[in-house]
């Protein structure tokens, strides 16, 4: 019998210590919810508004466009470990960059690849890629091989990735003008920034070199013309190659007993062929040679980066902040009401 009493007020005490963490964590658990509804309400009106912005850039898509966008949104962010309010900018930037949206998705994988394995934001990528595209044109060059090239660039010269990318538009619509091939332009940045020129004036240098051979009359256009028989625009288009006229301009210079920055109006343009010329072109040579196999580079870069905690750490986080969005949306209609009595009142 006295065994029995003390069991049960023990029982009874237990019974007591059982109701009151009830009700502890029944109020601890409605605060978890009430976090996790108001971060997950907020999460999907900054979300919808992003995707909104984005819709203005397809007036004729529907709801149905709008739709299938945002679940591509959550999917792609949710793969790539990139955080929706990261995904949004960079899709919009695509978008007006005018990458087709039948497949925007596919151009914003090589481009967050090139992001991961540059160690960039994807809307650096966007812009970088889309920039050469757009100069280039899609029948001359992929997405692919302009961000194979690039990466190359940065594993050959002294450069990186975000540098390239804010440097790149300068140079590349001028070179795509004349018929200079990506490969050749990629080359010479990767040998003049491996030299130590920045990439902001390897860039710079390189724009004033192509512009004053292209442009006919000035002083680089009449030497060229005196050992190509044409101009540059005119021997390229004919088969000739980037690397045949800048040696045919250093060996100008010789055969006049000059040097080649007298061949030029500007110290600058001058100076980006001669450096480019000054080991007998032995640098440019073999830095060309191997982004003719850069194939694979972009790949081979995201693979080395997307691996270990940081980058576990980053689709966690993605797919959390995509389940918080989510959470949001179903709240959304409950919300809207609340709102529509509130203004009402």
């Amino acid at each position: 019998k006295k065994s029995l009493r003390g069991a049960s007020k023990k029982r009874e005490g237990f019974g007591k210590s059982v109701a009151k963490f009830g009700i502890a964590s029944g109020v601890a658990f409605a605060g978890v919810a009430a976090g996790v509804a108001g971060k997950g309400i907020s999460a999907f009106a900054d979300f919808e508004k992003g995707m909104k912005e984005v819709m203005t850039l397809l007036p004729d898509a529907g709801e149905e466009a709008f739709g299938d966008l945002s679940s591509q949104v959550k999917d792609f962010s949710k793969e790539f470990g990139v955080l929706p309010d990261k995904t949004i900018p960079a899709l919009y930037s695509a978008l007006s960059a005018g990458v087709p949206k039948d497949n925007v998705f596919e151009f914003m994988e090589v481009a967050q690849k090139a992001a991961k394995g540059g160690v960039t934001e994807l809307e650096t990528a966007v812009d970088a890629l889309s920039s050469v595209v757009n100069a280039y044109g899609l029948e001359n060059i992929s997405t692919a091989e302009s961000s194979d090239l690039l990466l190359t660039a940065v594993r050959l010269g002294k450069t990186t990735f975000e540098e390239l990318a804010g440097e790149i538009y300068k140079v590349a619509p001028i070179a795509a003008a004349v018929g200079v091939p990506f490969e050749n332009l990629t080359a010479s940045i990767a040998v003049l920034t491996s030299q130590g020129v920045p990439t902001a004036q390897s860039a710079t240098m390189l724009k004033g070199a192509l512009a004053e051979l292209a442009k006919e009359g000035t002083k680089a256009d009449q030497a060229f013309r005196q050992f190509a028989g044409e101009g540059l625009a005119g021997f390229l288009e004919g088969g000739g190659t980037f690397e045949e006229a800048i040696m045919g301009m250093a060996a100008q210079a010789e055969t006049a007993g000059v040097s080649v920055l007298d061949l030029f109006g500007s110290v600058e343009a001058g100076q980006a062929i001669l450096s480019l010329t000054s080991d007998g072109g032995a640098a440019f040579s073999s830095v060309l040679g191997e982004m003719g196999n850069s194939a694979g580079a972009t790949q081979a870069a995201f693979e080395t980066m997307d691996t270990g905690l940081s980058a576990s750490f980053d689709k966690i986080k993605a797919n959390l902040a995509v389940m918080a969005i989510e959470t949001g949306e179903r709240l959304a209609p409950h919300i809207a009401k609340a709102t529509q009595l509130i203004l009402d009142g």
